[in-house]
């Protein structure tokens, strides 16, 4: 199986190593490339073009899916609090609306997994898009059903099976993804998240624009119908993939054995990496929107408008747009999707010291120079956020391929959680300024950043002494056999 898995990318290695495809043996902590996840063969794939005449549909049905569900995220932002005050929910309760969908997204990564293998990833993926057009459509007539004593719990529990809907449709589709754009995956998601960037970015404003023209049903109707209309092209193509069992589910004796993927099985150095990364960044991404306006008041200006907040804020969120393709490009060229992603961490840790700023830099709050460092800062932490999140899921993926579509299943819904996971913790992290200075809060999270970096350093150096001294030992084997003349046994290092 691996040996064919190489072949069809120029592998040189299957041919050398023909043992890799019949050893059975556990997962943990190792991984195809201790390096960047993949190798200088891989450079072929290059050759291959992502967009072609023949997947031109695809893609574009897949585009307009991705920005939908981005715009669905943010169109609810500028009206929502509006509506649920007019419920009489206080603050707390609009924070667990706005949390819900997230917060469904994580909790459904086991059931989305399951159902991508019970149903297959078609039928997953139209349920889970359905799911979260339609009650789409109801959160937008929700007002016209109950009193409004009761709308700002409907709203609640609307938002969260839409997560739920959202769940079950992403890891169907990036499962599917992953195994049709294998060779070129971290560019196609690097594409992916600059679209959904820019439904984000777009999504209030036209939420706004929506609502004054319609009220509640106009935004969310809008957008559901976009969902809905992008669904046919991407069922027909998601049913048109036929994976080759002999390829992508191990040999039959493999297979016949150990039918079920274990946990164990998809903890490796590159999952383990990539979750990390995922993580991290995610808390940090989260971070930020809750505490901006605030913050801009106390080291700006006292006098900032929310409209000029939201112009900083489109700062790393426009970046983010613009250099996920770039990441996704580079770590497949260039850096390898490691590099990449330690790139991208090292540019946020960057970012949140100079967001607090540090209070041995000695600036002053209201001066140039304190609005140089706050804009220098949302650049990194855009541009950081964009080199991290996108080469993480292409090396997740990458580590698993050969264990079939169940593991990429598992790993598309894993990586889903994850994110939603940070996105949700970056909340609870901030509250931590109620308590400690906001440029200490800052300080722990770019220590959790450098943690990061310390020990990956150290593994990378570790695995290149592991690698010398294999290369070593081996040409002590080359020149002497295994002992030299005098009859002892040549020196590892």
């Amino acid at each position: 199986m691996i040996k064919r898995l190489f072949r069809g990318r120029g592998g040189k290695e299957a041919d050398e190593e023909p043992f890799a495809a019949a050893s059975p043996g556990p997962t943990v902590l190792t991984t195809p490339n201790l390096g960047n996840g993949d190798d200088d063969d891989d450079r072929d794939d290059l050759a291959q073009r992502l967009f072609t005449r023949e997947n031109t549909r695809t893609l574009a049905a897949f585009f307009m899916f991705i920005f939908s569900s981005g715009a669905f995220m943010s169109i609810i932002t500028p009206f929502l609090p509006l509506e649920l005050a007019r419920c009489g929910a206080d603050s707390a309760l609009v924070g667990l609306v706005f949390s819900a969908y997230p917060l469904s997204n994580l909790l459904a990564v086991p059931v989305s997994t399951r159902l991508c293998s019970a149903l297959g990833r078609p039928r997953a993926f139209i349920l889970g898009a359905s799911i979260e057009a339609l009650f789409g459509i109801a959160f937008g007539y929700a007002h016209a059903l109950v009193p409004a004593a009761a709308l700002k719990w409907l709203y609640l529990c609307i938002r969260f099976v839409q997560g739920l809907g959202s769940s079950i449709a992403y890891t169907a589709l990036i499962g599917w993804v992953s195994e049709t754009f294998r060779d070129r995956l971290a560019t196609l998601l690097g594409f992916q998240e600059a679209v959904g960037g820019i439904g984000l970015i777009l999504g209030p404003s036209l939420g706004g624009l929506l609502y004054g023209l319609g009220g509640v049903p106009l935004p969310l109707v809008t957008f559901s119908v976009i969902v809905l209309v992008s669904l046919p092209p991407l069922f027909l193509a998601m049913s048109s993939v036929r994976v080759e069992p002999d390829l992508m589910a191990g040999d039959a004796d493999s297979t016949s054995s150990d039918p079920e993927i274990s946990v164990s099985d998809l903890v490796n150095v590159s999952t383990a990496n990539s979750t990390s990364v995922t993580l991290i960044a995610a808390i940090g991404f989260g971070f930020v929107a809750p505490v901006a306006a605030p913050h801009f008041q106390q080291v700006l200006s006292p006098k900032i408008t929310p409209a000029e907040v939201g112009l900083l804020l489109a700062i790393p969120a426009l970046l983010y747009a613009v250099l996920s393709p770039a990441s996704g490009m580079l770590s497949e060229t260039w850096f390898g999707y490691k590099g990449t992603m330690a790139s991208g961490i090292t540019c946020l840790l960057l970012g949140f010291l100079l967001f607090g700023p540090l209070r041995l830099f000695g600036l002053e709050p209201y001066t140039k120079g304190m609005w140089l460092d706050q804009v220098v800062s949302l650049v990194l932490l855009g541009s950081g956020a964009a080199f991290a999140f996108v080469p993480a899921l292409p090396d997740m993926q990458l580590s698993v391929r050969h264990l079939g579509p169940d593991a990429t299943n598992a790993i598309a819904g894993f990586f889903n959680g994850m994110y939603c996971l940070g996105e949700a913790t970056g909340p609870l992290v901030a509250g931590l300024k109620d308590f400690i200075s906001f440029d200490r809060v800052c300080l722990m999270i770019s220590f959790v950043h450098a943690a990061y970096l310390a020990v990956a350093a150290y593994w990378c150096v570790s695995a290149w002494l592991c690698r010398s001294a294999i290369r070593k030992a081996k040409g002590h084997k080359d020149e002497g056999g295994e002992e030299d003349r005098s009859g002892a046994r040549a020196p590892l290092l």
